[in-house]
């Protein structure tokens, strides 16, 4: 794995760390205006995803099993992930679950 793949796994750390402390400019950043994502109730584009995370209250992440794959100017990152986190006052479940993402570099930055 070169450093350029290395970057997926410190991305995604990085944009949970984000999440966790409410930064929400830094992940507002980190999104393509084209964002999509998806999850038991549906997709979500950009404004949906913000919305949502918005209202999630997250405490500890574990992270297993990074994988990181160079396409291009795209860098695919899976994943697995234990989260506490609770939305709306709800407690979400902590079972490790799979994700995937994609980041794609930009002018100079990804």
């Amino acid at each position: 794995m070169n450093s350029t793949t290395n970057d997926g796994e410190k991305m995604e750390k990085q944009m949970w760390e984000d999440i966790k402390a409410k930064n929400w400019n830094a992940v507002e950043s980190k999104m393509a205006e084209g964002f999509q994502s998806v999850h038991p109730d549906g997709a979500r584009d950009r404004a949906s995803e913000m919305s949502l995370i918005k209202n999630l209250n997250v405490g500890r992440v574990e992270f297993n099993d990074f994988k990181s794959t160079m396409s291009g100017d795209n860098v695919v990152v899976t994943y697995m992930i234990s989260v506490q986190e609770t939305i709306d006052i709800e407690q979400l479940p902590t079972k490790p679950t799979p994700r995937l993402s994609v980041w794609k570099k930009g002018a100079g930055s990804w």
